[in-house]
């Protein structure tokens, strides 16, 4: 399917021009991937999107705290004891009760720091595996679970098996005893790499895209590899009984293979299954359920065979018994659950949607909308902004085969109407959809876009749209029969659009300013050639632009003739949505909310963050809260600490992990201060950046600590004079110092 994601469009736009553009590529080859295998795909190759290349040691808020989250996003993994099924969602885990299989009641929605991969259940607790570490509930009261603790242990996927727990990342395995459930105690670690693991015995299972490791883990403070079960990629695995099942993938045909693990270091095949793929494993009996989904009866291993199966599958699978009911993750859909009492043919019982990736979010008084993507548009209720709550979604599209679900890429609502952006071929890509009963919305109008939008700006009677190589405009003052009044084209994707007064501003590459004040006639008046942004919000002559790394500052007075003001970089980040209140802007970027202080245009300051879940594409501003559309987390909602102490805040005062330059302005050389912990072996590293955003200096920090704070002198003599960047990464709090270079180059 082409470009369905917002993000895609965003991260394909940075290809055009370039000669590499590795997040591009990485999605590309991530696409139909689960999320875990996706995140070890990330760490493996640039970790630069996501919590995930956050340092552990750096505070993840300065004046802006999480109050609230509807963490819906794709579904990963389920698992579950009983009648109870735990299903991860984007950032969230659902509990369910499925006593009654057909009609699945949700319990409770425990929202997680990041985004699950997997829920592990041990006795009365709920590990979750997130991208970002791992958090810990206690799940006695099932209807009341309480947290325990996060952890701040960097895994792709984690068992345990009795009281050890078992992690895999991008470089390491990691061998824990459980010493309390809020205390995991490291015995050991070899460098093997995986993103799906099993154990049984002191032994550990990897699947990566090299093979199957088996970990000799019997003495845990000195794990090692002692084979390698196949030399092709493998998907999943799970032990039982001296016997290894697993799933390969990357040769023709895919295939579930068995082998006899009785002696570990010596494993031999016992049979195998082609034709067969599954991201997860789940055993009962003498079936082997694969989440593809199939039904194998493995009772005789050297010779398996497809008892059923049921298309689509998913990517998560458990089973509750061996003639009852299975429980499919998948993805966007949520959770199928499928009858098995007869298992050549399972059936689909009930459907429990879900969420998918969050394109944008709009607000209309105590209503969110959330373009969804395959899931849809999503309403929620934000009258308690602590527990927002879906009351109801409009479903574009029926894929057939009994999957529906809808690209939703962008939304705006007015009263009683949402306007919606659905890019599907052959169908209305600009929809108008009655919402007064948001239990029950319904079409109105559509009409055809030429190519699938991107972003929406309604204002009065006309809708702005910004496509894919197009910009165009639609008359809604009939909203049963929109019409198309006038559009312009472009060489390249748009992500995004503004519009002030009788002037539309559209990111691309490069971003455009266009006259619509005749909106028949569009015309393009100016460029703003900073290369490729993402977002865009105008404040009287100021437009804020994000791009890759950077936030640029461009003075749009005359709209013919912009000029960049002042960027302020963004080492390792995109930026996305852009919010403006007063002279703050509050800002998405690949993993944060920042927000900015503009009073001064040509220095803009960062004044507060929060990490987020996951890449925040879209911000909306309503009172004192911030409400963020997360990727692959759904929506957060943010407050800062205190509206007024950080319009008027101060720069941040010298601490632990805050560093301060003299003299500035300079002419030869800056003197770089900061407190660093006695007890830290922390490596720190200088790295000044120009004004748009190129690295021009990349040095270890090696100050001398007889003095407090710790000192070291920078030679910038043979830089231009101008206005540079500094960073100290990852200890520096204030994040980003300016200085100013002026004087003579040698």
């Amino acid at each position: 399917m082409k470009r369905i994601g917002l993000l895609m469009l965003m991260w394909g736009l940075v290809g055009v021009g370039l000669a590499k553009d590795w997040p591009q590529m990485r999605d590309e080859a991530d696409k139909g991937l689960p999320p875990w295998i996706q995140y070890y795909d990330r760490l493996k190759g640039e970790p630069r999107l996501g919590p995930f290349c956050q340092h552990l040691s750096e505070p993840e808020s300065l004046n802006v705290r999480l109050v609230g989250k509807w963490g819906r996003g794709p579904a990963a993994r389920v698992t579950g004891r009983d009648t109870l099924v735990y299903l991860a969602l984007g950032s969230e885990v659902a509990i369910l009760n499925c006593v009654n299989a057909h009609n699945p009641i949700i319990v409770n929605e425990i929202q997680c720091r990041y985004v699950v991969d997997r829920p592990i259940l041990k006795d009365s607790i709920l590990y979750c595996v997130l991208q970002g570490g791992i958090e810990v509930f206690n799940i006695a009261n099932p209807a009341s679970p309480t947290r325990v603790k996060y952890l701040p242990i960097t895994a792709v996927d984690m068992c345990i098996n009795d009281t050890m727990a078992y992690t895999v990342d991008a470089d390491s395995f990691k061998a824990y005893r459980i010493v309390a459930p809020d205390s995991f105690q490291r015995l050991g670690a070899c460098a093997d790499s995986g993103y799906y693991i099993a154990a049984d015995s002191g032994f550990a299972y990897l699947c990566d895209r090299w093979g199957l490791y088996v970990i000799d883990a019997t003495d845990p403070t000195n794990p090692h590899q002692v084979t390698i079960l196949t030399g092709a990629q493998t998907w999943s695995v799970l032990v039982d009984s001296g016997c290894c099942y697993y799933t390969t993938a990357g040769v023709s045909p895919n295939s579930l293979r068995i082998a006899d693990v009785s002696d570990p270091y010596h494993p031999a095949e016992l049979g195998y299954l082609d034709g067969v793929a599954s991201y997860d494993l789940c055993k009962l009996s003498y079936f082997v359920y694969l989440a593809g989904y199939y039904i194998v009866d493995v009772s005789t291993p050297s010779f398996p065979t497809t008892v059923g199966n049921f298309a689509p599958g998913g990517i998560g699978v458990w089973t509750r018994s061996p003639f009852s009911a299975s429980f499919l993750a998948a993805e966007w859909d949520g959770m199928r659950v499928l009858n098995i009492t007869d298992p050549v043919h399972p059936a689909l019982d009930t459907l429990i949607p879900g969420g998918d990736r969050a394109n944008d979010v709009w607000l209309d008084g105590s209503r969110a909308y959330v373009a969804d993507r395959l899931a849809g548009t999503k309403i929620l209720d934000i009258s308690n902004p602590a527990r927002p709550n879906e009351i109801g979604e409009y479903d574009t599209a029926d894929f057939g085969n009994g999957m529906s679900g809808a690209i939703a890429t962008g939304v705006k609502a007015r009263d009683t109407l949402a306007f919606l952006l659905t890019p599907q071929w052959g169908l209305f890509g600009f929809r108008v959809v009655d919402v007064t009963s948001p239990d029950g919305p319904s079409l109105l109008g559509g009409h055809f876009t030429w190519n699938p939008g991107n972003a929406i700006i309604v204002r009065d009677s006309l809708a702005y749209v910004a496509e894919d190589a197009h910009f165009e405009i639609f008359s809604i003052a009939n909203p049963l029969n929109p019409r198309l009044v006038g559009s312009c084209w472009f060489p390249q994707a748009s992500t995004d659009v503004c519009v002030v007064d009788t002037i539309a501003y559209v990111t691309s590459l490069p971003t455009r300013v266009i006259n619509v004040k005749d909106p028949a006639h569009p015309d393009t008046v100016g460029i703003i050639n900073d290369g490729a942004a993402y977002g865009i919000s105008v404040q009287d002559t100021i437009a804020f632009v994000g791009g890759s790394s950077k936030l640029d500052a461009v003075g749009v007075a005359n709209p013919a003739h912009p000029y960049v003001i002042s960027s302020f970089p963004l080492p390792g980040e995109d930026c996305y949505g852009i919010a403006l209140d007063g002279s703050l802007a509050y800002v998405g970027t690949s993993s944060e909310l920042r927000v900015f202080d503009f009073s001064d245009p040509s220095a803009m300051r960062c004044i507060g963050y929060h990490l987020a879940p996951s890449a925040v594409l879209r911000v909306c501003r309503q009172g004192d809260l911030v409400y963020a559309a997360c990727w692959n987390a759904g929506v957060c909602v943010f407050e800062t600490t205190s509206t007024g102490a950080i319009a008027e805040a101060s720069p941040v005062a010298l601490g632990p992990q805050a560093f301060e330059l003299a003299p500035n302005p300079a002419s030869s050389f800056v003197d770089i201060r900061l407190e660093v912990e006695q007890n830290t072996n922390t490596r720190n590293t200088v790295r000044l950046y120009d004004a748009v955003g190129r690295v021009v200096l990349d040095i270890p920090f090696v100050p001398d600590r007889e003095k407090s704070p710790c000192s070291q002198r920078v030679d910038i003599s043979t830089l231009p004079d101008g206005c540079y960047f500094v960073a100290v990464e990852p200890c520096g709090l204030g994040r980003v110092q300016k200085v100013i270079k002026s004087g003579e180059r040698k």
